[in-house]
């Protein structure tokens, strides 16, 4: 039997949602390896040159072809990838291999490139690292043009009907070129970072992506049904009729948001009766801040700070004065809007990459605050850092993975004495990130002691169900609709209310149109979400009555299950559906 609904979580890189069939491809990276005869030598080089010219060819005319469809800064991708092809280091090293060793073209072309592999890996410059992705699709080129025959991945998908998504292991620069976009809906690899040249390409042309889920390629079957959100990684293979027809309404919402963007960027978020509603954007690379004032987001309710350390220059992890500048241009680009950035929610595996290049099982529990507390020194080089910058903009400091009042008091007092002779620190707003059932069950406490209180829906849901989001197995029990989670949800409203405190959402709960109406008859007023789900969230909610909102809500929360939930949000998902068709 099938299993449904199963849920896996990668890193979402390129927005937007799409659903279609899986296409499967991973990439064979063994190759034939022999010696040569001496009277062979001259014929594999003579190989390996046909070789190189047909790939300067096909590259050639996918550089002018991107250039014309996409954008010359996207067809430079293919330009830079021209170059090495004459690189020494490359060509006249793997002609050497074949002389000097008497090895076959595709050996030593093999082991030319895993030289090169090393060389760049061992370099600490961040530039050079992400060159590995071109040198991978050269070779690769180089490979199958030295055995000619079309990229089986570009020949299914043109024989195959859409709508589908590519699950693929990675995808070079060069096939993602090649492949039709207008049947392929959305892209899935194991691997991947927002910044390799594939991801660079497909963002250019709006294709949602979703890249380091690690083993998708062997969970997920070719023609089964996916759907994907580029936005918050998440994937669900097989999704039943209920989940179908929610992320079919989200896709719609999203295409309808998108055609009246410049119309609703300046038009403040409300519900249908005029209830005031905030809505701001998460980041996690400050370099896309721009994108965060397209959408017109009244600030950033989430700045990650943890994915500093992805590209931490040096061992012992960033520098005071680094992370300061990176904090300080982005309060700059948004003042006077606020921006909330989370300390480092990172365990002792991340810092352990970090500090010494290991990977470490993590433990449970040790992360966030907890793990900034047992690591003081790390902690207080960041909040120096912030509080550094706090005279450029708004800043608000948030704390993640509280689980007691104690524990909050705690990282304040070291707060106030790091600032102590720093200006303005006083008023700098320090809030709670409520994630862990002990946190919301006592948030009344935790609302006396933070400025602001902040709800990160993703974990609170998963240690509210004992459901870890990694195990595939437990995917389909992943559910924000159960009354337990609405409970806890109301709980927190309830408590940031009584006590005049600020009081959000930031998790994907923020991002799905029809859950945060849903939030909203629950007390919620502020919701942080991923950049594309901002203007379809503003839209959908101005066709909703925050009063059919509350009543929903209160029979949500005395539901017996998830599914009851779902049948009470149908009102909410008819008006929503009304709007889309009223355009």
């Amino acid at each position: 039997m099938t299993r449904t609904n199963v849920r896996l979580n990668g890193r979402g890189v390129a927005e937007g949602t799409a659903i279609g069939r899986a296409v499967v491809a991973v990439s064979d990276a063994r190759q034939v390896r022999y010696k040569l005869a001496a009277g062979r030598v001259d014929r594999e080089r003579q190989r390996l040159r046909a070789a190189r010219a047909i790939t300067r060819t096909q590259l050639e005319d996918i550089s002018t072809r991107v250039s014309r469809t996409v954008g010359q800064a996207q067809a430079a991708i293919f330009a830079a990838q021209l170059l090495m092809l004459d690189d020494p280091m490359l060509f006249s090293r793997v002609d050497e291999l074949i002389r000097t060793e008497r090895i076959n073209a595709d050996w030593a072309l093999e082991r030319a490139i895993g030289e090169l592999h090393e060389v760049f890996a061992r370099e600490g410059d961040a530039w050079l690292r992400e060159r590995i992705g071109d040198l991978t699709d050269v070779g690769g080129r180089l490979q199958r043009n030295l055995r000619p025959g079309r990229d089986p991945l570009v020949s299914l998908v043109q024989e195959l009907d859409g709508p589908l998504i590519v699950v693929a292991d990675e995808v070079s620069p060069s096939i993602a070129a090649q492949l039709d976009w207008t049947k392929v809906r959305g892209l899935v690899c194991d691997v991947g970072s927002p910044t390799n040249h594939t991801v660079i390409l497909v963002r250019s042309l709006g294709i949602p992506t979703v890249v380091g889920l690690g083993s998708a390629t062997q969970v997920i079957l070719p023609g089964q049904t996916i759907a994907i959100d580029g936005a918050t990684g998440e994937v669900v293979v097989e999704p039943d009729q209920q989940a179908l027809e929610r992320w079919t309404l989200r896709a719609q919402l999203a295409t309808a948001a998108l055609r009246k963007l410049d119309e609703w960027r300046a038009v403040p978020a409300a519900t249908a009766d005029g209830l005031r509603i905030r809505l701001d954007a998460n980041l996690e690379i400050a370099e896309e801040v721009g994108r965060v004032l397209d959408v017109g987001a009244e600030g950033i309710g989430l700045y990650r700070s943890e994915f500093l350390l992805d590209r931490a220059p040096v061992v012992g992890g960033l520098h005071e004065d680094a992370q300061f500048e990176t904090y300080r241009r982005l309060l700059e680009a948004l003042a006077p809007r606020p921006v909330t950035i989370r300390t480092f929610d990172a365990g002792e595996e991340r810092w352990e990459r970090v500090t010494h290049g290991l990977a470490r099982r993590e433990r449970f529990g040790l992360r966030g605050l907890r793990a900034a507390l047992q690591h003081d020194d790390r902690f207080r080089v960041q909040i120096r850092a912030l509080l550094r910058a706090a005279p450029f903009g708004q800043l608000r400091i948030l704390l993640p993975f509280v689980t007691s009042a104690a524990e909050f008091r705690q990282a304040r007092a070291l707060i106030a004495g790091i600032g102590r002779g720093l200006p303005g620190v006083d008023t700098v707003p320090v809030g709670a990130m409520i994630e862990v059932p002990a946190a919301a069950l006592t948030a009344d406490r935790l609302a006396r002691d933070a400025d602001f209180l902040s709800v990160g829906t993703n974990d609170l849901i998963q240690y509210t169900l004992a459901i870890d989001r990694t195990d595939q197995r437990l995917s389909g029990h992943y559910e924000p609709r159960e009354p337990a989670v609405l409970r806890l949800l109301r709980m927190v409203a309830v408590a940031g209310w009584r006590a005049g405190r600020d009081f959000s959402v930031c998790g994907e709960m923020a991002a799905d149109p029809l859950l945060v109406a849903l939030l909203v008859g629950l007390g919620y007023r502020a919701f942080s979400m991923t950049p594309a789900a901002l203007p379809v969230v503003k839209r959908s909610l101005r066709a909703v009555d925050s009063r059919l909102a509350e009543r929903c809500a209160r029979q949500a929360v005395t539901a017996d299950g998830a599914e009851d939930v779902h049948r009470l949000l149908a009102p909410i998902a008819e008006v929503m559906h009304k709007a889309i068709a009223g355009g």
